[in-house]
């Protein structure tokens, strides 16, 4: 007896109407308040705002919309707050689409605990995350992901990190690559007093880890739910233990979580087999797909030639042992090789590239007659490219992915960078710097450590006539790219007799010799004498590592190059902020 017929409930003619507004894209939500907050401060004053109503919606940006008499009491209301455009135009709403306007459409997201979802915005976008909890009212997830610590940070206030607190979250901070939170990592460069225990877990940054994991609660909406399509390489990352080892490599579990997306990936052609139902153990050809059914042409057994329907999500991709297949996507797109093992719906294969074992979920590939040859080339860079990434560090270009690449600096740090992250590609082939003997050391020398490791190699870069990029394909860590201080290498060839029978005969005639000397890239270029502090002790007088002593490695005009003696750290100092020291 008490409801109320639904036509009743709707606007009419004798209802006040609703007027759509223009406001500053982004700030709907905040004026919409503004609003509610102005027409509080005045309802008991001579003149209380007439409106009777506001709200905006989130798929309607740059809009409010005002419920009032007429469009006179809107502008009234409007006046003087910033942000909204009332002299663009205030247009009324027809009757027939004010109901629609406050309809509320639920979504329905199929949220459990252990799926996968992918984070839309901020550093951590694109990255793979796990639902490990679910709150109460449905909107927000708890997630657990791997965390991205910077582990250069930019500000160098001081060194035992007095000052150096900050990690780079803004837009222009390089994105720092993903890596397992480690305790003892973190507090070499944040000191321990940034890091707090709780029993099994870390407060670093205001961000709680657990297990080498962030945890951290998402909106629902600030997350990617469909189509996640996990690659081998992600999952794996969530099997391994904090210090980095591999725990117990679950492959039916990691088949499972790709098992959905497999079937978005399916095309006739394709070779399948059916993994389970009544119709487990046929393979053949994919004829068509019809939504969540497959229809396939049977290959042997009883039913060769027939057609068969079989459920989308019991068939996958099936290749044999011998096998040419191309990756389509993921860490390794593009790169092709020769299937060696198959387990389930994860295929190994012997790179024809790099002629490494690479794991790639089934769906992932597809047969391929060419040999691929990966993604060398990103933007304008490409693999063993010597590139500047910021005014103190050159690295080189060691892996290259779908729009990134994998760096090793002069500090044998390893960074993801995008092309854009990098300032300039350098060009070291005339550069030259002296070995352990006394020798030159050019590009393309074949070089071995006198110190450490011992390893060989051939020169591919030097930086500053002081650090040499080497490579060598039996160094299977980093591509076989190695750093190392030009000064703890030999060469493998006779040096002596190669610089007694290639003789430069210009250097003996006075008149064509150069006044200034110096090779491109060997850090002396127009710079004239050899500048008389190098190799001095100084201390620092002025500057954020005032007080800090160290020798002077290199200088370039009004600018040192600086070795302090506290932390082996490089650095790069006005020569008015020092002082040399008696």
């Amino acid at each position: 007896m008490n409801e109320v017929p639904q036509r009743l409930l709707m606007p009419s003619v004798h209802d006040a109407s609703l007027w759509q507004v223009r406001v500053k894209p982004g700030r709907e939500r905040d004026l919409v308040f503004s609003l509610m907050r102005k027409a509080l401060d005045v309802e008991f004053t001579a003149r209380p705002l007439a409106i009777l109503s506001a709200f905006q919606r989130d798929s309607l940006p740059g809009m409010i919309y005002v419920e009032a008499r007429s469009s006179q009491q809107v502008s009234q209301a409007c006046q003087g707050l910033v942000g909204i455009y009332p002299s663009r135009g205030i247009s009324l709403v027809p009757i027939e689409e004010m109901a629609s306007l406050l309809q509320i459409k639920k979504h329905h997201y199929n949220i459990a605990i252990g799926g996968w979802v992918r984070i839309k915005r901020g550093k951590y976008a694109g990255d793979l995350a796990q639902i490990v909890d679910k709150n109460g009212n449905g909107e927000e997830v708890g997630l657990k992901f791997i965390p991205r610590i910077d582990f250069n940070p930019k500000d160098e206030g001081g060194l035992e990190g007095k000052k150096r607190k900050k990690i780079g979250n803004g837009p222009t901070n390089m994105r720092p690559p993903q890596n397992p939170f480690n305790y003892e990592e973190v507090v070499k460069v944040y000191t321990r007093k940034a890091v707090a225990k709780r029993g099994h877990e870390f407060v670093f940054g205001g961000e709680t880890y657990k297990d080498g994991f962030m945890e951290k609660d998402f909106k629902i909406t600030n997350l990617q739910l469909d189509d996640i399509s996990p690659t081998l390489d992600e999952i794996a990352q969530f099997t391994r233990s904090h210090d980095g080892e591999t725990e117990g490599f679950d492959l039916s579990v990691i088949a499972e979580a790709s098992r959905k997306a497999a079937v978005l990936v399916l095309q006739p052609g394709d070779h399948v087999e059916v993994f389970e139902g009544e119709q487990s153990g046929v393979h053949g050809v994919v004829d068509s797909i019809n939504q969540d059914v497959v229809t396939i042409t049977a290959i042997g057994m009883d039913i060769d030639g027939q057609k068969v329907d079989v459920a989308a999500r019991s068939v996958r991709k099936k290749f044999k042992a011998g096998d040419h297949v191309k990756v389509m996507t993921g860490q390794n797109a593009d790169e092709t090789g020769l299937v060696v093992n198959v387990a389930d719906n994860i295929v190994t294969f012997l790179s024809d590239m790099s002629m490494n074992e690479v794991q790639v979920f089934s769906k992932d590939l597809r047969e391929a007659a060419e040999v691929g040859s990966g993604t060398n080339t990103v933007g304008n860079y490409e693999l063993h490219d010597l590139v500047q990434l910021d005014l103190q560090t050159v690295g080189v270009i060691f892996k290259t992915e779908r729009d990134s690449f994998r760096v090793l600096d002069q500090n044998g740090q390893v960074r993801l960078v995008q092309p854009h992250q990098i300032s300039m590609r350098r060009d070291s082939h005339r550069a030259t710097a002296t070995d352990a003997e006394g020798h030159e050391v050019r590009v393309n020398d074949n070089m071995k450590e006198v110190d450490g490791e011992g390893r060989k190699g051939i020169v591919l870069h030097i930086h500053q006539s002081f650090f040499a990029f080497l490579h060598n394909r039996d160094v299977l860590e980093n591509g076989g790219i190695f750093i190392t201080r030009a000064r703890s290498l030999v060469s493998l060839a006779p040096k002596g007799n190669i610089v007694k029978n290639n003789l430069d005969l210009t250097k003996m005639n006075p008149a064509m010799a150069s006044p200034t000397g110096g090779m491109v890239g060997s850090g002396n270029m127009g710079r004239g004498p050899r500048d008389r502090i190098i190799g001095s002790l100084i201390i620092i007088v002025k500057g954020p590592h005032k007080g800090y002593a160290g020798s002077v490695k290199d200088t370039n005009g009004p600018i040192a190059r600086i070795e302090l003696l506290a932390g082996n750290k490089v650095i790069t100092v006005d020569k008015d902020k020092i002082r040399i020291k008696l």
